[in-house]
């Protein structure tokens, strides 16, 4: 990425689609998040919510910390009410690819709202990014989350295991839409 194209993207940081507003994340979220990041949200995630409130404040500041550092954009997904409906990013940025990743609070799922957040981040992507791909990892089993990346031109990669907890892991589907340099 050049450096203008760094400066643009970081200074422009709102995303406005037809229903969502995706803007950086902030310490006025973490209440949001706090109540929503339930563990019937991240049953396909290699996360345990515990509800303390103090594991949303550091998710909140490393997420900035990301920011700073130009490794992770993580933007909180408001409706056109602007209410919070869940959360989004584009992770791990690297020179060769991205990961992006989501997840909805449960009474905002299965509306579209997860397709629109990708299409929206790809747009960004291949407006402000130069990779070679990007990457969308999901585990097998969340058959909702893998039709996004398959309706949007995403293919199948390779599979991994990655532990959810102590006695759980996750079979993880990584898709990637390849772009030619």
């Amino acid at each position: 990425m050049t450096n203008a194209k760094q400066t643009e993207v970081y200074s422009n940081l709102s995303i406005k689609t037809h229903r969502l507003i995706l803007r950086p994340i902030h310490e006025n979220d973490i209440d949001d998040i706090n109540n929503n990041f339930t563990p019937k949200v991240t049953e396909f995630m290699p996360f345990n919510p515990t509800g303390d409130k103090n594991e949303v404040i550091h998710f909140v500041e490393s997420s900035k910390k990301g920011l700073i550092m130009k490794t992770d954009i993580v933007f909180v997904i408001l409706d056109h009410k602007e209410q919070f409906i869940g959360c989004c990013g584009i992770h791990n940025i690297n020179p060769v690819s991205v990961e992006v990743g989501l997840w909805l609070k449960e009474d905002s799922q299965s509306q579209g709202f997860g397709s629109e957040v990708i299409i929206s981040l790809i747009a960004f992507i291949e407006r402000y990014f130069s990779i070679e791909y990007i990457m969308y990892p999901v585990d097998k089993e969340n058959v909702r989350s893998r039709k996004i990346p398959e309706k949007l031109g995403f293919t199948a990669f390779k599979t991994y295991t990655k532990q959810r907890n102590e006695s759980a892991n996750l079979d993880i589907i990584e898709y990637r839409k390849c772009y030619t340099k």
